[in-house]
């Protein structure tokens, strides 16, 4: 390729890129739409994503992505291989030991956050690989959604023949083995990219933008809406000094650290204010519709993030344990199979001959919320012993309790019959009408034989 991506990552990445979108030339490289989240909403004209931008200053947004990013990085990426019919985690596998430093700069954690960053808002993150002489694969880098994307000829004939990278203006074509493209589905209106969660809630979150600057511009004039200032007596003229000076006073008395202090008018005045009631307008309801679609859409309780809109949920039975598993079944677990489906696909056949056996999944079992209570955990034990399936040695065992080593027996009900998987259960015969005495018949055969040993001396 003649292109030594180690020096230009080596330039540009003491901030991977600092690029912020408008330093780009759009004209030179992407369109508008390409850099922004989209095209026009439906129903208007009005470009919110020209405010919005990537959403990475927007409070409503980077909440429940700041959550998703601490959340996601409390499991490890591991290599497993399939041994036996089943899989195993593989120790010190070299694929395993890149995530967890894929370059000297940074570690496997800040990388998986910042991936975290462009899959929830853009749907797509992607890695540079970089090879040594040998072609084998040394370090892994992120790139910001916005200065990369997949390209293809207009004819159709490839589905991508590369990336098209653009760190600073200058262009470069990537093969696509030199990169992991992490995708969130697939957009119907360029299938070689993934779904953006976010771009349908332009308008939500320019509202909740809105009514934050809206609340603060108020807070810094005034602290309350314009006022019109007049002269109370009826046919009174003020010139426009006295008009000005008067404003000025007013400005300095009541806005910003001096709010509050009193203002003595020199001549007979009347102040009504302009506009409305803030309380009217409700600020905190529009805010908290944004704050719950958001949460929607990358499928997390606000509960969990700490938005308002959803704390009553923790009022009317679920608790947060129960929300924040809820957060982790719909938005964090799909996500780690989905990242380890993506793995398995694009970096480990640069490190295992034979793909197929070995895959890229996340181990949950450290994770917190996943871990029992100690109560719940002593009640399960005790079931197991019950129900028959748990000695009752390892039990104590397990409870940390003293061991008796006469214990290792099973505890089950008599009553149960053992059957192997091959067998058939034959059902026990009822005993017979008369409560299991023997019969007439029977017992005069138990006399003659009785007799027969006697006669012969052998009772």
């Amino acid at each position: 390729m003649g292109v030594d991506l180690r020096k230009i990552l080596s330039k540009f990445s003491i901030g991977p890129f600092q690029a912020r979108l408008p330093e780009l030339k759009v004209d030179d490289f992407w369109t508008t739409d390409d850099l922004l989240f989209g095209r026009y909403l439906p129903r208007t004209s009005y470009s919110y994503r020209t405010d919005v931008r990537e959403g990475l200053d927007s409070n409503v947004v980077m909440s429940p992505v700041s959550w998703i990013m601490r959340t996601f990085t409390e499991a490890e990426a591991v290599v497993q291989a399939r041994r036996a019919g089943r899989w195993q985690a593989v120790e010190e596998h070299r694929a395993a030991m890149l995530l967890e430093t894929p370059n000297a700069f940074y570690d496997g954690d800040t990388l998986w956050k910042a991936t975290t960053i462009s899959y929830t808002l853009d749907g797509n993150a992607y890695w540079l690989k970089i090879r040594n002489a040998f072609g084998e694969v040394l370090e892994l880098w992120y790139v910001p959604h916005w200065l990369i994307r997949p390209w293809a000829p207009e004819d159709g004939e490839s589905y991508i023949t590369h990336y098209k990278y653009n760190p600073g203006g200058r262009e470069i074509e990537i093969p696509t083995r030199d990169v992991v493209h992490f995708r969130f589905g697939l957009d119907p209106r360029d299938t070689r990219k993934g779904f953006s969660p976010l771009r349908p809630l332009l308008r939500e979150v320019f509202t909740d933008e809105e009514a934050s600057n809206f609340s603060a511009a108020i807070l810094r004039n005034m602290g309350v809406p314009g006022l019109i200032i007049s002269p109370k007596d009826a046919g009174a003229t003020v010139t426009p000094e006295k008009a000005r000076e008067t404003k000025e006073r007013l400005i300095q008395h009541f806005t910003r650290d001096r709010r509050g202090e009193p203002f003595v008018a020199t001549a007979a005045t009347e102040v009504s204010q302009f506009g409305f009631d803030p309380n009217q307008l409700m600020l905190g309801n529009l805010r908290d519709i944004s704050e719950e679609r958001v949460c929607a859409m990358l499928g997390i309780p606000a509960a969990v993030v700490g938005f308002g809109a959803g704390l009553q949920q923790t009022k009317v039975g679920a608790t947060m344990r129960e929300l924040v598993r809820l957060a982790r079944v719909n938005c964090i677990n799909p996500m780690a199979r989905s990242h380890g489906k993506t793995l398995t696909k694009q970096l480990l056949p640069d490190f295992q001959a034979q793909p197929r056996r070995f895959r890229v999944r996340f181990d949950m079992s450290e994770v917190s919320v996943f871990q029992e209570d100690e109560k719940d955990r002593e009640d399960r034990i005790i079931r197991q012993v019950e129900g028959g399936v748990l000695r009752v040695d390892k039990a104590q065992e397990a409870l940390g309790l003293e061991i008796d080593t006469t214990q290792d027996v099973y505890l089950r009900d008599s009553r149960l019959i053992a059957v192997r998987a091959n067998e058939r259960s034959e059902p026990t015969p009822e005993p017979a009408g008369n409560g299991g005495a023997p019969t007439d018949d029977e017992l005069a055969e138990f006399i003659a034989l009785r007799s027969r040993f006697r006669a012969a001396g052998s009772v």
